[in-house]
């Protein structure tokens, strides 16, 4: 797990970050001493006395309990930052009810009053548009059904729920990294927008989101991409892959047999 804090002057809130990749900053840069991400942004905007990032690459729903929340709770946020989700959806083992299950128990143990909460929902991994119709069509039904899993944990609770494709869809392309998973830095700048309205009736913005810097290069994203993302790839191939052929296959065997039983006269 990556956890690293960072102290700032004042009597600003005291932030803290959990969840996977996005939270953590992928995608982003550090530009002018401010951390990488989302979540770092907003705590720079409010003028955080503290910020503790605890996210780290790989979390799913079930990891937030075992170290992400305890260490949390250790640091008596004013307020929490989430995103977690993803990684589920990228697994051959994907439970929408596990999902639910150990988020709301994070929640639960994560709420106090005055305690705010902000939870940014999935957009479409744009990466699988590449791998055609049926694989993207799988793939946005296990977003929506993840999604249907958040909307679950959080209800009944005073959890901000950002939808993350509502605002992927207002910027477009260039909300993505060039690794079409994570957000780019215009894309985690764009979050941090979202979340700050949410938080704005108790904590004044004390400073300006950071502009994002210069575009990466042709020749820089090609080799991030050499270095990254096939490496990546290789990854999940041993287990996304497997399942995502078997149940493309499943579904296309079913719309066949489908069509069959349509044509076939009463």
């Amino acid at each position: 797990m990556t956890s690293h804090a960072t102290e700032r002057s004042g009597r600003g809130p005291r932030v803290v970050a959990l969840g996977d990749s996005v939270t953590l900053g992928i995608g982003d840069s550090p530009v002018g001493g401010v951390g990488a991400g989302w979540a770092a942004h907003l705590a720079h905007a409010v003028g955080a006395s503290e910020y503790v990032n605890l996210a780290a690459n790989g979390t799913r729903a079930r990891d937030l309990g075992l170290t992400q929340v305890p260490s949390a709770l250790m640091t008596r946020p004013d307020i929490v930052l989430l995103t977690v989700g993803g990684n589920d959806v990228l697994r051959g083992d994907f439970c929408p009810a596990e999902i639910t299950a150990h988020l709301r128990d994070a929640l639960e143990r994560l709420e106090r009053p005055g305690r705010e909460i902000v939870m940014i929902s999935l957009d479409r991994i744009d990466a699988f548009s590449v791998l055609g119709r049926r694989v993207s069509t799988v793939m946005g039904r296990r977003i929506g059904q993840a999604n249907g899993a958040i909307e679950a944990a959080v209800a009944g609770t005073r959890v901000h729920l950002i939808d993350g494709a509502e605002v992927f869809g207002r910027l477009g392309d260039v909300a993505w990294h060039v690794d079409r998973i994570h957000p780019s830095p215009e894309g985690h700048r764009a979050l941090t927008a979202a979340a700050l309205q949410r938080v704005s009736h108790r904590y004044v913005q004390a400073a300006p989101i950071g502009a994002a810097g210069p575009a990466p290069s042709l020749i820089s994203r090609a080799w991030w991409m050499t270095r990254n993302g096939v490496p990546w790839v290789a990854k999940r191939s041993r287990d996304l892959l497997p399942q995502m052929a078997r149940v493309v296959t499943h579904e296309l065997l079913e719309d066949r047999r489908s069509k069959t039983q349509r044509a076939v006269p009463a």
